[in-house]
């Protein structure tokens, strides 16, 4: 994974060198001959601090990214040590929570990450199911970490998967063959397969194949021999390349207690292969779409697997859905994510007030970029802050989906007034309302498919009925979400698959702060590619439903005044809570706490990885 993400960043111009702590392993021949490599020279890695520390002084590289639990240490304690400017990201693959029975050197990393996270300049996490655990176990502020997926699919990905089938029972179209990748060991389970395997021989025919070692090869293969089905199992060992191996396979099976996310399911969804895995914390369910594109089964149910397996067999999976969702994990994505989480800290501290990275667009511009741009790689969120949203700040969540937005459009105007008298160069307000206004009459809209989630059937057959007389109806989908959404999380899934379904360009969220910010937020990787506009009751201004105040009040900023007589019952205690907490917040802006200043990463600086 360290390498597709290499070669990918150096093909955008970034100088990267690789630090081991030793030059040695079975994937030393995949090392380009030109990438720099520095040798530590250390037995372990945690021996490596010292020799990272007099690296770091000697080239002072601006970024420094770690991979693995202790890899992550070694890193955050030598650039203590060596007290350089380098910015550190450590990336997190595994739960701590289940890292804990691995024995007391995986039970300390929580309390290493708790006392060094200040050393971390970015701290990433493989999926969103790591990250709410390392926030947890580890007591690291959920919105310090961001969730990049794995670089599973490299550009060489289909050249890898080339050839023919490197096993006589894969060339056999006669018996269906499925496939186990991973280390033998008790975080993968591989035992539970073969108890289920020998289930499903006694109504099946059917063969399995094992890629990979680990300290559990001989117990397993005693295991094979007892049940019975050593002739319809094979152990292939470790193979530096699975990928022709799931190809040709019926469906690759997951049995893991425990997972970060699962690149070996990524793989086989990305060659067309039908997948079976354990829903177990945390990767999985969350590659699978809840198992909308692969079978899950309980972790440990043998019975449950077996079942499984034949259902595969009878009902092959959806080799589309599952092509089109391996896209999510390629290593220009990757690349993507781990630059623009580097451009997060180059941006000028002329843009922000308020702990909000505002956008100097007026509403016009924000709508040419929107209906203008090519289609996204990732959900685009925008937002339009208003002093509720400051005080909604403090809520981890919330601020998550804030530092995540693309682009953060200042709605309120004490907030415009203070930023101005910060030096801040904004130009004008961007309220909802004229953002979805110029968005609904823009004459390129018919170009994109419009997905708008409303909060009530009344919004919904207003919406339908504005949408047939601006001759957008075959463009445009209308969402009602179900009541209850803030404590119901499998109908916030349920609706992000909807939205999926649907395949908007463009998303127009109507549920108001925070749920809408947040729901998009933690729900990208379901939503996938689109502009997201978060816009509360703008939606329902523009049909008329709710009267809007007179334009000399819009044009003073007293919009907020207009609301607060006709719906004083519901606002009051709002305003008071915002009016109450923006001292405190400017308080905060003007006297920060201590940030050094961060370099820029620029074409060709230096972006280490080890």
């Amino acid at each position: 994974m360290r390498l597709a993400l290499i070669a990918e960043l150096r093909t955008r111009g970034i100088d990267v060198r690789l630090a081991v702590a030793s030059l040695k392993g079975p994937l030393l021949p995949l090392l380009p001959p030109d990438l720099p490599v520095e040798e530590l020279d250390a037995g372990r890695i945690l021996a490596a601090v010292l020799p990272l520390a007099r690296y770091l002084r000697r080239t002072r590289p601006t970024v420094l990214i770690a991979s693995l639990d202790h890899n992550n240490i070694t890193a955050l304690l030598a650039r203590l040590v060596s007290r350089v400017s380098t910015d550190v990201v450590i990336c997190q693959h595994n739960t701590l929570s289940a890292e804990r029975a691995l024995g007391w050197r995986y039970r300390a990393i929580p309390w290493l990450y708790r006392a060094l996270q200040h050393c971390a300049r970015g701290i990433v996490a493989v999926s969103q199911g790591v990250a709410d655990d390392l926030a947890v176990v580890a007591s690291i502020s959920r919105d310090r970490i961001t969730t990049i997926y794995n670089p599973v699919i490299g550009p060489d990905f289909a050249q890898r998967a080339a050839g023919p089938p490197p096993h006589p029972w894969l060339a056999d179209d006669s018996e269906p063959v499925f496939v186990f990748v991973g280390r033998l060991t008790h975080q993968k389970d591989p035992t539970s397969l073969l108890d289920a395997m020998a289930l499903l021989l006694l109504s099946r025919a059917a063969r399995l194949i094992i890629l990979g070692d680990g300290p559990l090869r001989a117990s397993l293969e005693e295991q094979v021999s007892h049940l019975g089905i050593a002739d319809r199992t094979a152990f292939v060992g470790f193979q530096s390349n699975p990928l022709p191996w799931v190809k040709h396979a019926h469906a690759l099976v997951s049995t893991s207690r425990y997972e970060g996310l699962g690149n070996a399911i990524i793989e086989a969804m990305a060659c067309g292969t039908s997948v079976i895995a354990t829903d177990c914390p945390h990767g999985p369910s969350e590659i699978l779409l809840g198992g909308q594109i692969g079978i899950l089964v309980k972790v440990g149910d043998v019975a449950a697997l077996a079942r499984a397996m034949q259902l595969s067999i009878d009902s092959p999976g959806d080799v589309a859905g599952l092509i089109r969702r391996s896209a999510c994990f390629t290593a220009a994505s990757c690349a993507d994510a781990h630059l623009a989480l580097l451009d997060t800290w180059s941006r000028s501290p002329q843009t922000c007030a308020l702990g909000l990275q505002l956008t100097p667009l007026r509403a016009d511009q924000v709508t040419e970029h929107i209906v203008n741009d090519s289609m996204p790689n990732e959900v685009r969120l925008v937002v339009t802050p208003n002093l509720d949203h400051v005080r909604l700040l403090q809520r981890p969540a919330f601020a998550t989906a804030y530092k995540a937005a693309y682009f953060v459009c200042p709605d309120g105007a004490p907030i415009l007034l203070y930023a101005r008298l910060r030096g801040l160069r904004l130009s004008s307000r961007v309220t909802g309302c004229e953002l979805f206004h110029r968005l609904a009459n823009h004459p390129d809209l018919v170009r994109h498919r419009v997905c708008v989630v409303v909060e009530s059937s009344a919004t919904a057959a207003a919406l339908s009925e504005w949408a047939d007389n601006m001759g957008l109806r075959s463009n445009m989908v209308v969402l009602l979400a179900p009541p209850g959404l803030v404590d119901a999380p499998g109908a916030q899934l349920d609706l992000a698959t909807d939205i999926r379904a649907a395949a908007p360009t463009i998303l127009v969220m109507t549920l108001g702060a925070p749920l809408s910010e947040t729901f998009v937020d933690r729900h990208r990787h379901i939503i996938d590619r689109c502009w997201a506009l978060c816009v509360g009751q703008a939606v329902r201004v523009e049909l008329g439903l709710i009267k809007r105040a007179p334009s000399f009040m819009q044009e003073a900023g007293l919009e907020w005044l207009w609301r607060l007589a006709r719906e004083p019952r519901r606002l009051v205690t709002r305003y008071i809570k915002a009016l109450s907490w923006f001292p405190v917040a400017v308080l905060r802006d003007v006297c920060p706490s201590r940030q050094p200043a961060h370099p820029v990463l620029k074409r060709g600086r230096h972006a280490h990885l080890g």
